[in-house]
């Protein structure tokens, strides 16, 4: 009896480690490389630009925290609705409102459970502008259909723009 028990304690030793390997694996997707594997065309993400206006330094990690907020809850949620942290990178309400509308439909059509991207990763920057940017970025989170146990993804492209002073978020058209 005390065999049974102790290779059944390897077991589950050994699951839980499984576990906890796969759980980091997916934690680590998207943390600490956001914009190490990312294509930049037109500027370098790490030059002041001193020939315009806009510092290209600080866009990196601006989209880092945005994105990272998109992803910290359900994005159809009053509470996600009402962040003041995600109003502070759209210059007006107007603006937010269509953003928000805009992201939150798209999560619906790509049939991401609850709404909720899981995790996020830079693919892109294009210099559009003087002081433009493309950011597409890669949104990977639970597939809401039944029976599907894959993940689901949506790519987006955002455009930011640097004015007075900083970079805001710019929707599209709705």
């Amino acid at each position: 009896m005390g065999r049974k028990t102790r290779a059944s304690g390897r077991g589950r030793a050994g699951s839980a480690l499984m576990i906890l390997s796969l759980l980091l694996g997916c934690a680590s997707w998207s943390a600490g490389n956001w914009g190490k594997q990312a294509q930049y065309e037109g500027f370098n993400p790490n030059s002041v630009n001193r020939g315009g206006a806009a510092d290209f330094t600080i866009l990196v990690p601006l989209s880092k925290i945005f994105y990272d907020r998109v992803t910290a809850r359900r994005f159809n949620s009053l509470a996600t609705y009402e962040d003041p942290a995600l109003r502070e990178f759209f210059r007006s309400q107007e603006s937010f409102s269509d953003y928000y509308a805009a992201m939150a439909e798209s999560l619906v059509r790509a049939n991401f459970e609850y709404n909720r991207p899981t995790a996020v990763r830079l693919e892109a920057m294009t210099r559009t502008g003087p002081n433009r940017v493309d950011i597409r970025v890669y949104f990977r989170g639970e597939n809401a259909k039944p029976l599907r146990f894959w993940s689901t993804h949506l790519v987006r492209t955002d455009r930011w723009e640097f004015a007075a002073g900083r970079w805001w978020v710019v929707p599209g058209k709705i």
